[in-house]
């Protein structure tokens, strides 16, 4: 009796024992698989390589424009600066010509917009820049003092003991206006002789368009020729058509300069204008659009 009870006893405590170890290895089982798996590198295909972070738009630009610009790039430099905070456009206007010679011989610049291609082509020659890309286009009309008869039509520039007033040698609006007259002297309506009695009539070349306006706001003029895009500043002063057989069409250039301090801005600033908002600017001042 006593072998037996001693025999169930051991039994009982090898069955809890048993049991006590199933549960053991149950947990360390459960433990395994719960486990979150450690994720290992790959250099896969599929895996997704790191994404570049674009360089910030900050910081200060100089942009050199040529001088009838300035309202529209006034107005744009403004809303670029208020679209991209921290930014500062410092504005340089004066003629194409001018800006090429003075960004050329090393004055600070980041972007140059040229009002004709031969000065840009002048900056990415010495510079190595971008060649640029049309942005505005422009056109050319005489400009008389408000009320005055003098002037009435395109023929009367050759009218004798006028005082014409035009643009330098080498400033885009003198030349597109030298280009004018050329192409009216080969015409029957105008014929030989038209540009030489014009030309007897110019009593000063000025260093740009805006030098031009002010002799004939200032009375100092009878006629000059300038851009369409010029007479809105002026209320001084009203237009007189140039037909379009011997008008010009001013194509305006921009780009970012090599060399210059902060290629991103000004990058940004290039793009700007071209974009919805400049174009918008440009054409509340006269320009037209070009097709892109």
């Amino acid at each position: 009796m006593a072998r037996h009870a001693h025999t169930t006893a051991l039994t009982r405590r090898f069955v809890v024992l048993a049991v006590a170890l199933a549960a053991l290895a149950a947990m360390a089982c459960g433990g395994d698989t719960a486990a979150p798996a450690t994720p290992s590198a790959t250099t896969s295909a599929g895996s997704s390589a790191p994404v570049a972070t674009a360089p910030p738009v900050t910081g200060e630009i100089i942009v050199s424009a040529a001088s009838s610009l300035t309202e529209a790039f006034t107005d744009t430099a403004k809303a670029f600066e208020v679209k991209y905070a921290g930014t500062k456009v410092t504005l340089n206007f004066a003629s194409s010509a001018a800006l090429a010679t003075q960004v050329n011989e090393g004055s600070p610049a980041d972007v140059f917009a040229s009002a004709d291609r031969a000065q840009m082509d002048a900056v990415k020659t010495e510079r190595k820049s971008a060649a640029g890309a049309v942005f505005a286009l422009n056109r050319l009309l005489i400009a008389k003092p408000k009320g005055s008869t003098a002037v009435a039509t395109y023929a009367d520039l050759a009218k004798p003991n006028l005082k014409v007033i035009l643009a330098a040698d080498g400033v885009p609006v003198g030349s597109y206006a030298i280009q004018s007259l050329a192409a009216a002297e080969k015409s029957v309506a105008f014929g030989a002789g038209f540009q030489a009695k014009v030309m007897a009539n110019v009593k000063s070349r000025e260093a740009n368009v805006r030098a031009v306006l002010t002799k004939v706001q200032l009375g100092e003029a009878d006629a000059a020729i300038i851009y369409s895009t010029d007479i809105a500043t002026a209320p001084e002063v009203e237009p007189v058509a140039i037909p379009n057989a011997y008008n010009v069409t001013a194509e305006y250039f921009i780009a970012p300069l090599t060399g210059g301090k902060n290629a991103n801005t000004a990058a940004a600033f290039v793009a700007f204008v071209r974009g919805a908002e400049g174009q918008a600017f440009l054409t509340k001042r006269g320009f037209t659009i070009p097709p892109r």
